[in-house]
């Protein structure tokens, strides 16, 4: 980044240079940034100590600066962040309500995500860097902050008591560093924490009891030799007891006590021979898993499993899984979503398969998962992603689907110079006709019927021929079953979201209907839902059509790829089915199976 030279932007309020290979340290010049709220330089070369004056910045709520090279002790003044401290600093903490949107490379640097910078939460993310020095108590001042990543580096000394009175805490992330000591039993005094990692560090003692940490998992803790991970009694108590009872032995018990120890070491040094031996051969078993045929094998209490749901998978086997996506390398990655990543696979028969990793830690409702799935592999129809079965390893919870060898509808419309070109109106009209049918089967005439819930062109895929494929159907249900919190939350994604989710959270099939809509108008005009690098009333695409059209300037929303004389009445037809799905009214809109009526009318 440059050192100097930048002068002005002191009302920015969103800076984002993720994934832009950027070198060097922070430079001086930001802090001059006065109105900022949200700085985000994760993912790039960046080295250095991280710069006190940027814990100054008074509105700063949100700070990113993952997966660099940063190094030595944070700075006392990230404790003392004035948008983070306190109530009364709010007063003068700038709203966000009107902050813009803003797009960024996701987490793999291969595609684009949208940002809503209003529905982030005041975060903290440190992680994957060199820093060092302690956990400093007085985070404890930071009362509004909502997640603290402090992951992946060289952090020492004890977890500071203090963090208890970060009281609107969520995500408290320690792991992969080199902390010891116990871990405080104040902290179950925070009520909304729902993430808590502090495994592979040097902790002892016992877990806390009690609050949310009754919610959390061994795998929380793992990597913590000392750390008791048995819950039901008190490591402590039990040595504690045990030392109480052998002050009380008599002198002459002690000298049989003494002889017996010798006999005693020998013995035991035999039998934790035996059990390391077991215990080795034991996870190798674990890590030599092999396939299942059906789901009554896939227990809670079993590490690894595969369930194939059609027999023209049946000699698969885990180990085939993973070699054939090189244990997940990322090399590998074809697609990443809201739902987890997806890799390519190439199986032993030559065969490609998409496997999707789903994000999350499923085991606690392992039968739900299971039932779930099953219910979504009954959902078979030619425009549909095929769900071939479900694989469980560890606690990764993969979905094994039909490849499609072009990939999704939005790579073609957004990401190809030349999609005018290969995607002409008659393919874009039959990606729409099967879609539709897709949809239709969905809410329709599968048993039971099946809610899409995130409708999008990047979760229509397209095969050798161009014919459409709905993916990730019901997939936003199967999440929000372990992810209690999540219903609450809009469902779907950004730009294709009907309005009256925002007064009720609850998806319906005319909510489908409009997302649906939304397709459509990408396929007339090439543009993106939200596009905020296009003038001010036209970076929404519905609105702007909506708009267009009362001005009966419709033909002017037609990408002139595919505008001409010939198509131009079966694109007016099309367009007005996608403004009667993304009408405001829900009941005004068409059912899915009417879309399929009105658009196999026209060719």
């Amino acid at each position: 980044m440059p050192l100097d030279g930048i002068n002005g932007f002191k009302s920015m309020q969103v800076l984002v240079l993720a994934n832009c290979l950027l070198s060097g340290i922070i430079p001086p010049w930001l802090q001059n940034l006065e109105s900022l709220n949200v700085l985000d330089i994760s993912w790039n070369k960046l080295n250095g100590n991280i710069p006190p004056w940027l814990g100054n910045l008074n509105n700063l709520f949100y700070v990113d600066l993952s997966n660099n090279s940063f190094s030595g002790e944070l700075p006392a003044s990230f404790t003392q962040m004035r948008s983070l401290v306190s109530i009364n600093g709010s007063s003068e903490q700038s709203s966000t309500e009107n902050l813009p949107l803003f797009i960024k490379k996701n987490s793999t640097g291969k595609g684009l995500q949208y940002n809503q910078v209003s529905s982030f939460p005041p975060s903290l993310i440190l992680s994957n860097n060199f820093l060092d020095g302690p956990v400093l108590s007085s985070f404890g001042h930071l009362v509004k902050l909502h997640v603290l990543d402090l992951s992946w580096n060289n952090f020492t000394g004890s977890i500071p008591d203090e963090l208890s009175s970060m009281s609107s805490l969520e995500v408290l992330n320690l792991a992969h560093n080199d902390l010891n000591g116990t871990i405080p039993s104040s902290l179950t005094k925070l009520n909304f924490l729902s993430r808590f990692d502090v495994s592979y560090n040097n902790l002892s003692g016992d877990i806390p009891a009690g609050g949310q940490f009754s919610t959390f998992t061994n795998e929380d803790f793992v990597g913590n030799f000392a750390l008791c991970l048995t819950r039901n009694s008190s490591c402590s108590e039990k040595a504690s007891s045990a030392e109480s009872a052998h002050r009380k032995k008599s002198k002459a018990a002690l000298v049989a006590l003494g002889l017996g120890t010798a006999v005693g070491v020998v013995f035991v040094l035999f039998c934790a021979y035996v059990i390391m031996s077991r215990i080795v051969h034991s996870r190798m078993q674990e890590h030599n898993p092999k396939a299942v045929a059906n789901a009554e094998d896939c227990s809670e209490s079993s590490n690894s499993c595969l369930v194939l749901l059609f027999q023209n998978n049946k000699e698969l086997s885990i180990e085939d899984i993973l070699k054939s996506t090189n244990n997940f390398d990322q090399a590998y990655i074809v697609g990443c979503g809201g739902f987890g990543l997806v890799y390519k696979s190439t199986l032993p028969d030559g065969r490609r398969v998409a496997i999707k990793r789903l994000s999350g830690d499923y085991s606690q409702i392992e039968r739900e998962f299971q039932a779930e799935v099953e219910t979504l592999s009954r959902a078979q129809h030619e425009n549909l992603v095929l769900l071939q079965g479900y694989c469980k390893v560890g606690n990764d919870r993969l979905l094994i689907y039909s490849f499609m060898e072009n990939g999704s509808l939005d790579y073609w419309l957004h990401e190809r110079a030349d999609s005018g070109v290969l995607l002409d109106w008659r393919k874009r009209l039959r990606i729409a006709q099967g879609a539709a049918r897709g949809l239709s089967y969905l809410h329709m005439s599968c048993d039971p019927h099946i809610l899409h819930r995130d409708i999008k062109s990047s979760n229509i895929l397209l095969d050798e021929n161009f014919e459409a494929h709905l993916a990730d159907f019901g997939l936003a249900r199967l999440v929000c079953a372990y992810e209690t919190h999540v219903t609450t939350d809009v469902v779907g994604t950004l730009g294709y979201i009907p309005p009256e989710y925002g007064q009720s959270p609850v998806a319906t099939y005319k909510g489908d209907v409009y997302s649906f809509g939304v397709v459509l108008l990408e396929l007339l005009t090439g543009w993106r839902p939200v596009d905020m690098c296009r003038p001010k009333g036209s970076r929404d695409v519905v609105s702007w059509v909506l708009q267009m059209k009362e001005e009966g300037r419709e033909t002017e929303v037609f990408h002139p790829s595919i505008h001409d004389k010939e198509n131009e009445s079966q694109l007016m037809r099309v367009l007005e089915i996608a403004c009667l799905c993304v009408t405001s009214a829900p009941k005004s809109r068409p059912t899915s199976q009417q879309l399929v009526a009105w658009l196999d009318d026209i060719a």
